[in-house]
């Protein structure tokens, strides 16, 4: 047998013997006549009576809206929530292969009929807002939002774009400034108990206490998943420093605070990855290093994963800013002291064919490269990868 990262590879069928895949009886080792790997039932649902969590484990557009549609769409959570603000947007192409935006609405909600709940600490920007309605096709009598959700105004977007926040890559959103003028209490915050018949007269339900909803569901047994926004590394307390940073705390515990739920009623906790992480890039001054992990381009992944077509195309720009990103090595710094805040029970691996081209749109296990399968054994030392997102399509995603 061949050593390859921690696992066994046969060098007559190249079949890996990894968790939650099982090899074939007809042989010892691989079988005759190099016979498929055969799939174990797996163990990843959204648990009855707790709260799943989807957060992103590097600096955000880790892909954290594809694994929600996905989940959405095959285990059919009874409830959604999310903590939403205009400063992220999460993508999602649908089977149909239409592509979707959202900015305040999870996107995994596309996926499924159940209720969406919006909860206090919410950001909403009217204009965007309704706009998003209109082009998600999301029914809004499913929505719930809280009546203490702030209101972000175009002065506050106004102060953002005149003051420094260009300078450490802010997206200019006016959600730092709101988030500032709420703690501050003073008569210039709007909540949307302010304009509630505004948003009422969307169809959307506004409600004082949305975590009573919540609650409600968790206490009758009922499945709940939280889509978080941004990523860990952009937490303002353990980010990667304390100025290229976001201006909330972003990890399971700040997720489910926001949404009023007690800990006890923890569910699966999705940490999405992704093999290059990326920054927003900048306006003015610097959007911040990677820890220890150097600075590439664009190029240079192109051309690492063989990238058949013009590397100077190859590239990613920011769903928010419609700036071109910047790329770093994977830092497993970074990584490390993820595992140990957030403690993430399943990993799910995107943009794994940014590692080798050959993984583009596959959807099977064993078709993958072994580079890419090398990459996944490494991640899954502490916790396991149960799903690998392959490319921009709905179906690109392997589930182990």
């Amino acid at each position: 047998m061949i050593k390859l990262g921690r696992e066994q590879i046969c060098p007559n069928c190249d079949g890996f013997n990894i968790s939650g895949i099982k090899l074939p009886d007809n042989c010892e080792w691989c079988g005759i006549n190099k016979p498929e790997l055969v799939k174990l039932e797996t163990s990843t649902k959204l648990p009855k009576g707790k709260m799943s969590i989807i957060i992103g484990g590097q600096a955000g557009s880790e892909s954290k809206g594809k694994l929600s549609g996905y989940l959405c769409d095959k285990y059919k959570p009874d409830l959604i929530v999310m903590t939403s603000s205009p400063n992220a947007g999460h993508t999602i192409v649908t089977p149909a292969g239409e592509k979707k935006v959202s900015y305040h609405l999870p996107i995994g909600a596309i996926m499924c009929d159940c209720p969406i709940v919006l909860g206090p600490a919410s950001l909403i920007n009217p204009i965007t807002f309704s706009k998003e309605l209109q082009t998600l096709g999301i029914k809004p009598s499913r929505i719930v939002l809280d009546s203490r959700a702030s209101v972000i105004t175009s002065w506050q977007i106004s102060s953002e774009v005149k003051g420094h926040l260009s300078d450490i890559g802010s997206t200019l959103q006016g959600i730092g400034e709101c988030r500032t003028n709420k703690m501050k209490r003073g008569g210039k915050h709007h909540l949307i108990s302010d304009i509630q018949d505004e948003i009422e007269e969307l169809g959307i339900s506004v409600v004082s206490n949305t975590s009573s909803i919540t609650n409600r569901m968790l206490n009758e047994g009922k499945s709940v998943l939280c889509e978080t926004t941004q990523g860990f590394d952009l937490d303002l307390e353990h980010g990667i420093d304390p100025v290229h940073c976001t201006s909330k705390m972003i990890n399971p515990s700040m997720a489910m605070a926001e949404a009023g739920v007690s800990p006890s009623f923890v569910g699966e906790i999705f940490g999405v990855i992704r093999p290059y992480p990326i920054r927003v890039n900048n306006r003015s001054g610097s959007s911040g290093g990677y820890q220890e992990s150097r600075e590439i381009s664009w190029e240079d992944v192109a051309r690492r994963c063989r990238y058949p077509e013009n590397h100077l195309n190859f590239g990613e720009m920011t769903t928010t800013t419609k700036l071109p990103r910047r790329v770093f090595n994977f830092s497993w710094v970074r990584f490390d002291y993820f595992m140990t805040i957030c403690r993430p029970t399943i990993l799910c691996l995107q943009f794994a064919n940014y590692i080798n081209w050959d993984a583009y749109c596959v959807r099977e296990w064993t078709k993958l490269p072994h580079d890419v399968m090398d990459f996944v054994f490494r991640l899954s030392e502490v916790v396991p990868v149960k799903f690998i997102g392959t490319g921009p399509k709905h179906g690109d995603m392997i589930e182990l």
